[in-house]
């Protein structure tokens, strides 16, 4: 029996959820409170690279999202027009990488969380300590205790802003448009992720499991920038309309409600993460730009890390500064990498973006390197 035996968790996206799967494995008494009415992962994939498919299988759920998803072995960069500048090969360890709808991972994760220890249509309001133990109020009047609060709430969090204060994150000049859509381009090799680089614009695409491409573009913009009047799907073909043929095809095809606009994120790695028996996780404590695609597997590897770390302290506070003190540094690192890399996507001149395609070709074995050593990580 674990001291910290309550666990509250606040969020259930892939960070809350990927938690309580780990914390209620090892025997805690977990329960995830979500605002939202209805638990639902949007129409978005993501890559699950070899240091998150390691979580996966310590989970015991790595067959079950390889059944799910798609096998990645190659991160090729391209110029706009399609020429190659840097071929990754990430197939290189003991562990697949995978392409994989968030939905297909969410399901995966909570199908093996009992339906009791999940509460929807809460909004968290505030925490108060009572004794040694924390007390939960949200905007519905419920109030919960516990030994321990984990805020899972994302880029915006609401724990976040009652630990610290409404210190927002920081735009970074970048708009994203995701979507999914079955059409398959000609000559596209389905174990590839593809990227595109142009003039202040990147577009990418991979396939998911059951046969589905997912595409994100992406352009320098002003913080909430309305659509524009010819809707989401005209103007990315506007947009992309002379970029490599299949960028043009995949906007075409695609359905233009189910095509997401989203800003670009993140904040300036700090600590503390949390107080006392109180800590942050995932995009609640480290938000960082998709460049990398590294989000949901540091949020995984998070849920990993603390649930040893709960297990290793009978004290919730020492589990957590520890936790927090093996995953600063790491995080750390992943955030300010993914920022560079979006400043390489923000050149416009055309002088400059010739100088970093010719740059990206020479630095290949560097990049690689810099890939492999992130995902040889082993939480």
């Amino acid at each position: 029996m674990h001291t910290a035996t309550k666990i509250i968790i606040i969020g259930g996206g892939i960070g809350g959820a990927a938690t309580a799967f780990a914390l209620n494995r090892a025997g805690f008494d977990v329960t995830v409170y979500e605002r939202t009415s209805e638990l639902r992962e949007v129409g978005a994939g993501i890559a699950l690279w070899a240091n998150a498919t390691h979580v996966l299988k310590n989970f015991g759920l790595l067959e079950d999202a390889i059944s799910v998803g798609n096998p990645i072995t190659n991160y090729q960069f391209n110029s706009q027009a399609g020429k190659e500048l840097v071929n990754i090969n990430v197939d290189r360890f003991d562990l697949p990488v995978l392409g994989i709808h968030r939905a297909d991972l969410h399901r995966l994760l909570w199908s093996n969380v009992p339906k009791e220890k999940l509460v929807l249509g809460q909004l968290f309001e505030r925490y108060s300590h009572v004794g040694d133990k924390i007390q939960a109020d949200f905007a519905s009047g419920l109030t919960v205790d516990g030994d321990a609060l984990i805020g899972a709430d994302g880029l915006k969090s609401r724990v976040r802003t009652v630990l610290f204060g409404d210190n927002p994150p920081i735009y970074r000049n970048f708009t994203t448009w995701r979507s999914l859509t079955d059409c398959i381009p000609s000559g596209y090799n389905s174990s590839y992720i593809k990227e595109f680089f142009g003039s202040g614009k990147a577009f990418g695409f991979m396939m998911l499991g059951k046969n589905r491409m997912y595409w994100y573009a992406a352009a320098k913009a002003p913080e909430a920038q309305p659509d524009s009047a010819l809707g989401r799907k005209r103007e990315l073909e506007q947009m992309f309309q002379d970029w490599f043929p299949s960028i043009p095809e995949l906007i075409a095809a695609t359905d233009e409600a189910n095509i997401l606009k989203t800003d670009l994120y993140d904040r300036i790695p700090s600590r503390p993460w949390g107080k006392q028996n109180i800590t942050l996780l995932g995009d609640a404590a480290h938000p960082m730009l998709p460049t990398l695609g590294q989000g949901a597997c540091m949020a995984l590897e998070d849920a990993l890390v603390i649930t040893k770390c709960l297990q290793a302290q009978s004290d919730p506070t020492s589990a957590f500064q520890q936790y927090e003190s093996q995953r600063f540094a790491r995080t750390k690192s992943i955030v300010e990498q993914s920022l560079r890399s979006s400043k390489m996507g923000e050149l416009e001149n055309r002088y400059a973006v010739a100088l970093r395609n010719t740059f990206m070709k020479l630095m290949g074995t560097a990049i690689n390197n810099s890939f492999h050593s992130i995902h040889a990580y082993r939480a």
